[in-house]
């Protein structure tokens, strides 16, 4: 929630930034402390080069069956706590130490068990997989909060729900689809250069995916809340690129990654019964829409005979 839960009405509590050295301290006390509540408890990897951070992010998953907000809130000394209806996460605000009336905000991510793992990687390195998502994106590829999937081509632009195809929450097997290095990916960047070279180490990374004005809506939206992905775009890339000497791209296509992923992941089976599906739904609709275009071509044509009729009469009667 960056830090801005409990600074509204009804709490207007001041939750200030956290010094880097205070923020680590804190952090593995309450991992500490969670790890009493839940079986798995964890921090994701930090953004390189913060030296400050608006709050402190934990996931957890698989819960002690003693385990309640409340009974976490009173061990944390919360002076008080928000959890939105159907939100996996909450927000608790714990006094700052050493500074009389500030608190921290800390937010607790409650994961499935199947995804933890997968939840953890994902969210690790700030805004990394914001730019990792880009790449993919233009290969049919997607990652959420479940692992990385397939967009299946002819579904997507008419459901984009239903075009997604689930292929793993391995992060060790994504990493090398991507050509990233996995040692490098669990170590933190020292600096935003390093993650940015990283970033753009994935086969998958075209700088024409990252031009300002051919950015997809959710990137243009990020431009706005996320630093880290603005500058990448508006300032390093363009420098590095201008600087850099040709790059041996390997040459790659939506329909390559296509067949790549289908036999790696063995879904091809899934990929062709998920589309003889919509296929034949399609079919189906389609069918009924011309049955009902025939049926009301045909009462238009009635209704026109009638009114011929009805006119030749009149004219025969005169």
């Amino acid at each position: 929630m960056g830090g801005k839960a409990f600074v509204h009405p009804p709490h207007s509590l001041s939750t200030p930034r956290i010094p880097h050295t205070t923020y680590i301290l804190l952090r593995d006390k309450y991992i500490c402390l969670l790890s009493t509540f839940y079986q798995k408890v964890a921090s994701p990897i930090e953004a390189p080069e913060k030296t400050s951070h608006s709050d402190i992010d934990i996931l957890v998953s698989t819960p002690h069956s003693t385990t309640t907000t409340q009974s976490i809130s009173q061990a944390l000394d919360a002076k008080t706590s928000i959890s939105t209806s159907g939100s996996p996460s909450t927000s608790f605000a714990i006094p700052f130490p050493d500074h009389a009336g500030e608190y921290i905000q800390l937010d607790v991510h409650v994961c499935p068990t199947s995804t933890f793992a997968w939840e953890l990687f994902i969210a690790s390195h700030g805004d990394l997989w914001n730019l990792l998502g880009t790449s993919l994106r233009g290969f049919g590829l997607t990652a959420n909060n479940v692992g990385l999937n397939l967009r299946i081509a002819e579904i997507q632009h008419l459901d984009r729900r239903r075009s997604m195809l689930f292929l793993t929450s391995d992060s060790t097997s994504v990493l090398d689809l991507m050509g990233l290095d996995v040692q490098k990916y669990w170590r933190q960047f020292t600096t935003v250069n390093e993650l940015y070279e990283y970033a753009i180490s994935t086969r998958f990374f075209r700088k024409d995916d990252y031009v300002r004005e051919g950015l997809k809506s959710n990137d243009r939206k990020r431009m706005g809340k996320r630093p880290l992905y603005q500058q990448f775009v508006d300032d390093w890339l363009p420098q590095r690129m201008g600087i850099e000497k040709q790059r041996e791209v390997v040459e790659l296509t939506r329909e390559s990654v296509l067949e790549e992923v289908l036999d790696g992941y063995g879904k091809r089976g899934e990929y062709e019964e998920t589309l003889r599906i919509w296929r034949k739904e399609r079919a189906e609709l389609q069918a009924k829409q011309q049955n009902k275009e025939q049926r009301r071509a045909g009462a238009i044509a009635e209704a026109e005979y009638a009114e011929a009729w009805i006119q030749e009469s009149r004219i025969a009667e005169i």
